[in-house]
């Protein structure tokens, strides 16, 4: 079974003034093993095919994770950012699974 060590996005919003709400991103770093990994692309008349990745990771969670993983938005696998489809909480780790490429904001991005 493969590793993994990288950064998870977990994004919530925030009361930045009287009445303004804003999504904050933060990123986190968590290990764990790589369960599944399973990669395809769509062949379509576009010059730049569509990837996807139907990977699933069990991640070794911290009690941040545990109270904050309604707000799990993206993964980063592979220098991009996968969107989190589904988790599937088995303590004391969580099962991840990922779809197509995040496009949402990042931590670097707000």
């Amino acid at each position: 079974m493969a590793k993994y060590c990288g950064m998870i996005g977990f994004s919530s919003s925030s009361e930045t003034k009287p009445g303004v709400w804003e999504d904050v991103v933060t990123e986190r770093k968590y290990r764990g093993d790589i369960v599944r990994d399973y990669r395809r692309s769509y062949k379509t008349d576009e010059v730049v095919r569509d990837y996807n990745i139907s990977n699933t990771f069990s991640i070794v969670a911290d009690s941040y994770m545990y109270e904050n993983f309604q707000f799990l938005k993206y993964l980063k696998y592979l220098g991009i950012a996968w969107k989190i489809e589904s988790v599937d909480v088995q303590y004391p780790r969580l099962i991840i699974s990922v779809g197509g490429v995040w496009n949402g904001p990042t931590a670097s991005t707000t």
